[in-house]
């Protein structure tokens, strides 16, 4: 069996010791190029050219992409988006940007056109850069990920927090990346998460209803309740026109919320996400056009019944668990939250529902083939 303590430690030995931050060197090769080229003209693309134009002093002069339907379109405002057989007039001067949770795919495609210039910038480690390239906060995580491994249940669960560690400092495009931990089933990964016919479950995080119908097919509609939380009011309207498609005796055990969670109860302001309405995040902008509400969970559901919490609340995610504390230390729910919106959560929120639930067996999945996805289990 792996020591994964002793292995991420060498591991951020070595990476405290180095010259250079991985991040920058990527950036100024790619500034070194005549061109810039973003392969993809998709969501995922469309966070990473924002943040691009944000944080760095890269100037983006066309996309690209493999659907015919979005060759000489404009993208993002200014950006026209070209075919790969137009991409290959620029090939010795251009670096290409992969931005599309395919981007295995489109390596090995490139490459097998003699591209050389091919890079890939994850939007987390950007956004983070400052507190990646600060040799204190590598300690940080060297001492929390160690801590961190010890709570852990299984081998797969230490392995995904080691991988995650290292694609955070070294995420080699043609490497394993994050195909090698992504699993697809969301939520309910076998051998963790078991369902019985009678539970009662909280949706922290319901989005337009996605989670809420595979809960039912995960129970075969069999169930005692379910208890949705959306702060957007335009994905609130979705999973309400989502339940509403519902048979009624279903209907009957599920309520709806209009409310975020947090850990108290306030009025704040929010920014909407992308064009599909995913991503939207409480605000402290004065800006922020969108007002919405959040509450304690515990306060709203008081003595009801809960089995199994999930939260999907961008980075909202631990205050929304403070929020919580007297119901899951009363009911030990079964939970699956997301530890991807912070850094710092990959952590937090593991040592946070220990504190709770002393006897929660804790497990780590991934589930993207991107940054984002990481969900920690917590069982008895």
């Amino acid at each position: 069996m792996r020591n994964y303590k002793r292995e991420i430690a060498e591991y951020l030995d070595e990476v405290k010791e180095r010259g250079q931050d991985y991040l920058d060197k990527t950036l100024e090769e790619i500034k070194k190029t005549k061109y810039v080229c973003v392969f993809g003209a998709g969501m995922t693309s469309q966070t990473l050219i924002s943040m691009l134009k944000k944080l760095t002093d890269i100037t983006i002069d066309f996309l690209c992409d493999n659907d015919e339907a979005k060759w000489g379109k404009v993208f993002y405002e200014d950006l026209t988006c070209i075919s790969p057989d137009e991409l290959e007039k620029y090939k010795d001067k251009v670096g290409v940007i992969i931005a599309t949770r395919y981007y295995k795919e489109v390596y090995d495609q490139l490459r097998k056109k003699n591209f050389s210039n091919l890079f890939f910038i994850g939007d987390y480690r950007l956004l983070n850069s400052e507190f990646f390239k600060n040799k204190e906060n590598i300690e940080i995580i060297k001492h929390n990920a160690i801590k961190l491994v010890d709570l852990l249940e299984d081998e797969k669960s230490k392995e995904i927090l080691f991988k995650l560690i290292i694609n955070w400092f070294d995420f080699d495009i043609a490497g394993e990346g994050y195909e090698g931990m992504f699993s697809d089933d969301e939520y309910y990964p076998a051998g963790i998460i078991q369902l019985h016919n009678a539970e009662a479950f909280v949706d922290g995080g319901a989005y337009n209803g996605d989670t809420l119908l595979k809960f039912l097919e995960k129970t075969n509609n069999n169930f005692d309740a379910i208890y949705s939380f959306e702060l957007d009011r335009e994905n609130f309207n979705a999973l309400g026109n989502t339940v509403s498609q519902l048979d009624v005796q279903l209907r009957n055990k599920i309520e709806l919320y209009n409310l975020g969670l947090l850990n108290e109860e306030k009025f704040i302001n929010y920014e909407t996400g992308n064009t599909k309405g995913q991503n939207s995040r409480i605000s402290e902008s004065d800006h922020a056009v969108n007002q919405g509400k959040v509450v304690r969970l515990a306060d709203i559901l008081k003595d009801k019944k809960v089995t199994y919490i999930k939260m999907d609340i961008e980075d909202a995610d631990l205050m929304a668990l403070y929020g919580s504390e007297e119901t899951i230390r009363k009911q030990k729910p079964k939970m699956a939250i997301c530890v991807y919106h912070k850094l710092e959560h990959l952590w937090e929120i593991p040592f946070y529902l220990k504190s709770l639930v002393p006897g929660y067996k804790l497990f780590l999945r991934h589930h993207s083939t991107l940054e984002y996805g990481t969900v920690c289990y917590a069982v008895l």
